[in-house]
């Protein structure tokens, strides 16, 4: 088969892996934004879709099957990401390609689907696709070049690397992403209600960026990698009592319980290889 047939089909199989988990996720993020909301919608239901779409399809059922297929489709775009690595060259042109289309499918899913009530927000989620896009990809990169040492070492082309020169990439990485992000969302975020700081960046792109980032760790180091998840929580300590408060001391479990729960993933597949 042909690389350029090998590629297609690795990524039709990646959408095809993705479409349920985008189904999944953006679902969830529906049920508990709903679960936590001030007001609670009324009646007491937890809705699935936005109101502004209930409304314009004029049936609930409707907006959800719609829904279905625009999330569907947002998640199989999503794991198309990595597609970009198999080839032999221009992974960065690429790569920059995906995130183009996974924009435009996910504004035009937004649009379908209601999910922007302003076009600020729009903006706003945009940003944080991009921010998620770019820490996936430096994770992804840093992989690709441990995959390319690996089958230089197999190869008798370079020496056994020490576990340190694999590690610090990543701290380098988590050092980048736990104190220079949190300042720099502080600058663009809302004065009234930081919703960047305070919501997007300890709940979701903190604890997502810890865990991916600490998988490949645990597929690659013995037990070398669990000085990663403690990194991961005293790196968020700076920032914490810069721009927050005691309150803020979450962070560091969060960012440490989820590079664990990331390595300790990787490493049990490590040994699944091992035993095959």
């Amino acid at each position: 088969m042909s690389e350029s047939g090998s590629i297609r089909r690795e990524c039709l199989r990646r959408a095809k892996e993705g479409f349920p988990w985008g189904i999944a996720l953006v679902y969830l993020v529906f049920v508990v934004g709903n679960a936590f909301s001030i007001p609670k919608p009324q009646g007491g239901s937890l809705l699935v879709v936005s109101q502004a779409m209930a409304e314009g399809c004029k049936s609930p059922v409707t907006a959800a099957l719609a829904q279905f297929f625009w999330s569907g489709l947002l998640g199989a775009a999503l794991n198309t990401a990595e597609v970009p690595f198999l080839l032999e060259r221009r992974t960065l042109l690429w790569s920059g390609v995906h995130f183009l289309a996974t924009a435009a499918v996910f504004s035009l899913a937004g649009w379908r689907c209601r999910w922007f009530p302003i076009w600020e927000s729009w903006l706003c989620l945009l940003g944080l696709l991009l921010l998620l896009y770019v820490l996936k990809w430096s994770v992804r990169f840093l992989e690709w070049q441990a995959d390319i040492r690996a089958i230089r070492k197999s190869s008798g082309l370079d020496p056994a690397e020490p576990p340190w020169k694999t590690l610090a990439p990543y701290l380098l990485l988590a050092a980048a992403v736990e104190l220079l992000l949190p300042p720099g969302l502080r600058v663009v975020d809302a004065g009234d209600f930081p919703v960047l700081t305070g919501l997007f960046y300890p709940f979701l792109v903190l604890p997502l960026f810890c865990f991916f980032s600490a998988f490949p760790l645990g597929t690659r180091l013995r037990r070398r990698w669990l000085f990663y998840p403690a990194a991961c929580a005293a790196l968020t300590l700076p920032c914490v009592f810069l721009l927050y408060n005691h309150t803020a001391l979450f962070q560091a479990w969060a960012a440490g319980i989820a590079a664990l729960a990331g390595g300790t993933l990787g490493a049990i597949l490590r040994k699944m290889k091992k035993t095959e």
